[in-house]
């Protein structure tokens, strides 16, 4: 894939994630079981974040030359985001709450429930105040310069797709057209097992 080609795929794929975080109404995701890569980010993106106790957040993606995104920073902090974002790593939902990805962490079983319970408490507000109120927050966020950190992550998505294809994305590559998606994903993620936290880390 040409460099012009990932522009303009990183760009339309970063402004569906930027208009959902610029909705005007907000958006509230209820997450169980896996996020990883795609999915992290459009966990990220929603305005509240409730998670089911079998979420696991990550990044895998960066393990074969990919880029985190600026969210992870605005959410977690300079140093929890470089901790996960250098390398992947998974992130329970647990921890999550406590870096501050997401807002609570409930039972599978009452994850939309909660969820529910936050939309009927406000649909009691006026939605003249409601939008209002997310404006607050958003174009605040937006006045501060987060739109530039966040097309900074499409112009850095660049480099990192193509400088890295020849000497260390390849032999992934082609792990996975000869043999398969398992022994490409063991390739990338083998040297990081135990992960630290979620269903593939050592046992306490």
């Amino acid at each position: 894939m040409s460099a012009a080609d990932l522009m303009n795929y990183w760009s339309a794929d970063d402004v569906k994630l930027i208009r959902i975080f610029e909705m005007t109404k907000p958006v509230i995701g209820a997450v169980r079981g896996w996020a990883m890569g795609g999915g992290c980010w459009l966990a990220l993106y929603t305005h509240i974040t409730i998670a089911a106790e079998d979420a696991v957040f990550a990044q895998p993606e960066v393990r074969h030359g990919s880029n985190t995104t600026f969210m992870w920073t605005l959410l977690a902090g300079f140093k929890n985001a470089l901790r996960y974002g250098l390398v992947g790593d998974h992130v329970d939902a647990q921890e999550a709450l406590r870096i501050g990805l997401v807002n609570k962490v409930v039972p599978v079983d009452q994850l939309l429930e909660e969820c529910f319970q936050i939309v009927e408490r406000i649909a009691h507000v006026p939605p003249e105040t409601v939008k209002i109120n997310l404006q607050i927050s958003t174009m605040g966020l937006q006045m501060m310069g987060l739109r530039d950190a966040l097309r900074m992550d499409e112009t850095l998505s660049i480099p990192a797709h193509m400088m890295l294809n020849e000497e260390f994305r390849r032999p992934l590559d082609e792990t996975r057209a000869t043999q398969g998606t398992k022994a490409y994903l063991q390739m990338r993620d083998g040297p990081f097992q135990p992960e630290p936290f979620g269903p593939r880390s050592e046992k306490r």
